[in-house]
């Protein structure tokens, strides 16, 4: 699942949505984590969503590993491809074919860590997928939140 990381907003803008003595402890991209929550701000066209997830609420933070189905519809494709053309070719570009179509659906078929996944008590539907922040990246805004929470991180 492909997820695109929307712009950070500058720190003066998330500062208008704390309460007193709260303060942003990390960010990454959308979200923020201060010393009591964790601050989602989503802003299209002229508005700004705020959504919040209370640390007292917060169940567990879950990597989540996916395949990458993309690569391996590729790898089959140029698999079959390769099968089709073997009589009608020369035997070793078909071969070479089949061979790196097996390669590149075995590299698509290794689960790779996709997003963690942060969830409160009754979440679920819209409210998960809200919730779901992007691996790459963000290894020190989780680790924030699971310093200050207590909640380690599992993997699924």
């Amino acid at each position: 699942m492909a997820m695109l990381i929307p712009h950070s907003l500058p720190a003066d803008e998330v500062k208008h949505y704390l309460a007193e003595g709260e303060r942003v402890v990390s960010s990454f991209g959308p979200y923020h984590a201060t010393s009591r929550r964790v601050i989602l701000l989503i802003r299209r066209r002229k508005e700004t969503r705020v959504h919040e997830l209370p640390y007292i609420t917060l169940e567990s933070i879950t990597e989540v590993r996916t395949t990458d189905r993309k690569k391996m519809l590729l790898g089959a494709c140029l698999s079959a491809l390769g099968l089709a053309t073997i009589f009608a070719w020369y035997l070793i570009l078909p071969i070479v074919s089949v061979v790196a179509g097996v390669f590149i659906i075995l590299q698509g078929a290794t689960e790779k860590p996709a997003y963690y996944q942060l969830k409160g008590r009754g979440m679920e539907g819209e409210d998960l997928y809200r919730w779901q922040v992007i691996h790459y990246g963000a290894g020190s805004f989780i680790a924030s939140i699971s310093t200050m929470t207590g909640v380690e991180t599992a993997r699924d």
